[in-house]
């Protein structure tokens, strides 16, 4: 049985994902690769298992999801100091 060109093109690109991802640690290590600083990555990715595979665009979102949180109304209080 040959397996058609599609079917080779679909596998090859589904290993070339695989190769595309790394495991939490290594993201945390390569954070310079993603002009973030370790704890920032570690942060964003502190609900993974230490051994699940991540791709770059997951870690990206995570980042974004991260570092700039659902807007949220900060209340601030006028403080008068002459009182």
């Amino acid at each position: 049985m040959s397996t058609t060109r599609k079917d080779r093109l679909a596998a090859g690109a589904s290993v070339q994902e695989d190769l595309n991802k790394r495991t939490k640690q290594e993201w945390i290590e390569g954070a310079v690769a993603l002009k973030h600083e370790r704890f920032e990555v570690a942060g964003a990715l502190f609900d993974c298992k230490a051994d699940t595979l991540l791709s770059q665009q997951e870690v990206q979102n995570r980042l974004e999801a991260y570092l700039q949180p659902a807007s949220q109304k900060e209340e601030t209080l006028n403080v008068d100091s002459e009182s």
